[in-house]
């Protein structure tokens, strides 16, 4: 099971990648419970999903905002039907050409082959920073 499912992760992240979301849909349950811990004021189609339907959506809006110049795991533990990946990603903003660089760290959980469960956690600073384009600055006061 345990290389099975290694091989499932590695296939969905190429996927997603590519944009292949028939693909991306087959792995993922109807209930699906998807948390994205990000600022959704930068990032509005990640946060808290609930369902198929919810998350494929959202997973769209996030392909028309942004190319997917790479996707890959660049870490990954598998258990049974658990995952955890450290999740390197290399993305062209559309609107702006800008290239923005984001780690993830992605907890994934499994039921009959599909993603029952996910949990995601980026640096969302830097991300904000790259996306934005600019610094942001932290007053002391």
């Amino acid at each position: 099971m345990t290389e099975a499912l290694r091989q499932r992760i590695n296939g969905l992240c190429s996927a997603y990648a590519k944009g292949d979301l028939g693909f991306v849909q087959n792995l993922i349950d109807e209930d699906v419970d998807f948390i994205s811990y990000a600022p959704i004021e930068i990032f509005p189609r990640l946060g808290k999903q609930q369902g198929k339907a919810a998350v494929l959506e959202s997973l769209k809006a996030i392909h028309a905002h942004f190319e997917f110049l790479a996707y890959h795991p660049i870490f990954l533990l598998v258990q049974d039907n658990d995952a955890a990946a450290i999740i390197m990603a290399r993305l062209k903003q559309r609107s702006t050409g800008r290239i923005v660089r984001i780690m993830c760290a992605q907890f994934l959980r499994f039921r009959d082959e599909k993603i029952v469960e996910f949990r995601e956690f980026m640096d969302s600073f830097d991300a904000v920073e790259q996306v934005l384009g600019r610094h942001i600055r932290i007053d002391d006061t």
